[in-house]
């Protein structure tokens, strides 16, 4: 078990319900993890909790063990890549400064990047196919250029888990399908611990091995996918009709009616 949430609760200022109500669930390393559910479900809410950017207003979260508020920033850092949805630099960074951040937990204060961390920072880059925007300031780019380098200084980081909110979300066909299969291969050839936040089913279906499945703040099913990832389940979830196919691989394919 790498991560354990226990029967957390969580709100906002000016807010009377809770936006995660009595949610409890666990990863364990090397599962690759897909939290799907409609808008107002509470996932971003839980990302934010993971990610330690809020407190919970009830119950406990434990990374490897360790409560996740006594975990120093360096020290989740060297555990946990975070890659939020959208993000800005108030700076004027080039790529290749964005994704150097991604090892910063690995230095000391005054310690000049190793050749480790350098072919990191490369390997990076390449995998992620930003290379060629090294020394474009980060701003310039696009949305989904933006996403990748965010991804490539996650990997850098060279991280037990990745924590992805909607990494798709910006990108067009060709570069989310190579994303997903680039996760893929890292969950299992590297045994990299993934838990994806997405609003795309049907991603969920074709790559993760386990799906959880909210509405209104609360686990509605958790489970394999093809558990989860049944007509009855996503109907309620989402109020509206469904049809569940299969894509000729063994794999299912979500179509709305």
């Amino acid at each position: 078990m790498i991560i354990s949430a226990e029967n957390i609760s969580c709100t906002y200022p000016g807010l009377r319900r809770s936006i995660v109500d009595g949610m409890s669930f666990t990863v364990n390393r090397g599962d690759f993890v897909a939290l799907i559910g409609p808008n107002g479900a509470g996932k971003t809410t839980v990302f934010r909790v993971l990610s330690g950017y809020i407190p919970v207003s009830g119950g406990n979260v434990r990374i490897k063990g360790k409560d996740i508020v006594d975990l120093s920033n360096a020290e989740r850092a060297e555990i946990m890549a975070v890659v939020p949805q959208n993000v800005f630099s108030p700076l004027s960074y080039t790529v290749r400064q964005i994704v150097e951040m991604g090892r910063v937990s690995r230095l000391s204060r005054f310690t000049a990047p190793s050749k480790t961390d350098i072919k990191a920072i490369s390997y990076a880059m390449d995998v992620m196919d930003v290379a060629r925007y090294s020394e474009t300031p980060f701003n310039n780019l696009s949305g989904g250029e933006k996403q990748r380098v965010m991804l490539a200084m996650a990997l850098a980081q060279e991280p037990e888990i990745l924590l992805l909110d909607e990494p798709t979300s910006h990108l067009d066909i060709g570069h989310s399908s190579q994303l997903m299969k680039i996760l893929s291969e890292l969950n299992k050839g590297k045994n990299l611990t993934i838990l994806l936040i997405s609003h795309d089913i049907n991603i969920a279906a074709r790559y993760s091995s386990r799906v959880i499945l909210m509405k209104a703040g609360r686990i509605m099913e958790d489970g394999d996918v093809r558990h989860v990832l049944e007509a009855g389940l996503i109907e309620s979830a989402y109020d509206c009709k469904v049809r569940i196919l299969d894509d000729g691989n063994g794999r299912k394919l979500i179509i709305p009616l």
